[in-house]
């Protein structure tokens, strides 16, 4: 009786056509009747029965080694996710924590080294354009030296946001804005010049290789930083004005095309970051060209029908996705920060922004041994990613994105000292998170535990490479990245503002 309920399991399972096949050559089921009973004893092993974001590796390849050394064994076929087949038992692996009292990541010194090896990869070799890395050959990705659209719009934007018009800043800038009305007055032979991602240095003519195009931020974001230029500069204004028009026209006409994501990897039409940053840059556009209502109109428009589109990247328990062929990417991060409104969508402390943060921090908790290493050890402080599943270089913690997170808990640091009001459902998944109650002070503390653990990697004074390796700590891939400067930059920006806050409720 026992075999043949398993014979008709099995039957049932594989769908009338195997039934049929059965019925006919009963010694087929007879064959298979031994793997059916070894994963039926195994899933009674309760231990590995680990939800797939749980899963963290026990860097063992092979089914008997992997089980000698306690760990479960579970082959995926396929793997899109780049999940473990050897895997910690449940209870095996400690939580992260990201608390911690307020403790300054950084000294004064150290941000003057920061901001020294920031700036010195800005108007390139007097080009105007912003090297992405002064590295031509460290990592897989090889040659940094080139200007990206999306890179250059973030960085001279950071530049601005945490300097002012002090020092060679306003140089810096004017210099930039030169190189972007070049940019768009040139023939790209790869495409439109509006979507081109990168260009040589320092020529300026369109990269000639293979790459992944088109890339559609880019008209966005420059837009955004070009409008806080002529707002912190008004005599820029009308020099400035034709190019946000052309930007901004592109992205109300070119908002639904499909395109490359910002880890230049995969294509879809619905990516957060694009949409999430090009709604802020269309609402700040119309408010620019007020004058010109017909087009002030259209920035109206496309904005809105972008934002009635952002839902769609929201999960049931509220989790935010970058696309539908990408759920958890720390991309939405980044956008939380560089789009926001101020206006209630997806804000801080918004239930949506939470539950993102909380499935990241759990996941890259999970994912990488330098996170559990310091959870074993009682250290505060998480290291993030791009995406789930990333290979690249090994798939380790950027310092970019770990930056970005701290930003985005400094923010909410300053909102919550501000007086805004937390929802309970949210305060009660922050708590999780800080491992204490929620205040503008533990919120300012987690952020530090984030940037403290990041920078006791820092081995070579202030120098920050792209990544670090997600088992040994070593720095990793390019060197030097633009990105992480400015990301850290903006991360101490955000805390001083939360800091100040924090010290005024204090008093």
């Amino acid at each position: 009786p026992f075999e043949r309920f398993l014979i008709l399991y099995l039957c049932r399972c594989g769908g009338a056509q195997q039934l049929f096949l059965v019925v006919m050559s009963p010694s087929f089921c007879r064959l298979a009747l031994s793997a059916v009973v070894a994963a039926a004893v195994a899933s009674t092993d309760d231990t590995c029965q680990v939800e797939s974001m749980d899963k963290v590796d026990c860097h063992v390849g092979d089914q008997s080694s992997c089980e000698a050394a306690g760990c479960c064994w579970k082959p995926l076929v396929p793997n899109p996710g780049n999940l473990p087949w050897c895997y910690h038992k449940a209870g095996t692996v400690k939580t992260c924590t990201l608390k911690s009292g307020p403790q300054q990541p950084f000294s004064a010194v150290e941000m003057q080294e920061v901001r020294a090896l920031f700036e010195a990869n800005l108007d390139i070799q007097g080009s105007g354009m912003a090297v992405a890395a002064p590295d031509h050959a460290t990592g897989p990705g090889g040659d940094y030296y080139f200007a990206w659209q999306r890179d250059g719009a973030l960085s001279m934007g950071a530049l601005l946001q945490t300097s002012g018009l002090g020092g060679d800043v306003e140089t810096k800038m004017d210099h930039w804005l030169a190189w972007v009305e070049r940019s768009y007055n040139q023939t790209d032979p790869n495409g439109d010049i509006m979507t081109e991602p990168k260009f040589v240095i320092p020529s300026g003519v369109p990269f000639p290789g293979g790459w992944c195009r088109p890339q559609t931020d880019g008209p966005g974001l420059r837009a955004i930083t070009l409008m806080a230029y002529a707002e912190a500069k008004l005599d820029v204004k009308q020099r400035v004005m034709p190019i946000v028009q052309k930007t901004l026209d592109w992205v109300a006409a070119n908002y639904t095309q499909s395109g490359c994501d910002l880890w230049e990897e995969v294509r879809s039409m619905d990516f957060f970051w694009n949409r999430y940053t090009m709604r802020k840059a269309l609402l700040q556009g119309s408010v620019f060209v007020a004058t010109d209502l017909q087009r002030a109109s259209t920035y109206t428009a496309a904005a809105k029908a972008i934002g009635d589109a952002l839902p769609e990247h929201v999960t049931s328990e509220g989790f935010v996705c970058e696309s539908q062929n990408r759920c958890y990417d720390t991309a939405t991060i980044e956008a939380f920060n560089v789009g926001d409104m101020a206006d209630g969508m997806f804000g801080p402390l918004s239930n949506e922004v939470v539950q993102t943060l909380r499935g990241l921090t759990h996941y890259f908790c999970n994912a990488y041994e330098l996170n559990q290493k310091a959870a074993q050890a009682g250290v505060p402080g998480v290291l993030y990613g791009r995406y789930q599943g990333d290979n690249y270089d090994g798939g380790n913690p950027w310092v970019l994105l770990t930056a970005s997170v701290a930003t985005l808990l400094y923010r909410q640091s300053l909102a919550v000292a501000k007086g805004a009001k937390v929802d309970p459902a949210v305060s009660k998944l922050l708590e999780g998170l800080l491992g204490q109650e929620v205040s503008a002070s533990n919120l300012l503390g987690a952020g530090d535990s984030i940037l403290n653990h990041m920078k006791t990697f820092l081995t070579n004074g202030m120098h920050m490479n792209e990544q670090i390796d997600r088992n040994t700590g070593g720095l990793t891939s390019a060197k030097d990245l633009t990105w992480n400067y400015a990301n850290v930059l903006k991360a101490m920006k955000a805390r001083e503002a939360a800091s100040a806050a924090v010290v005024t409720i204090v008093v």
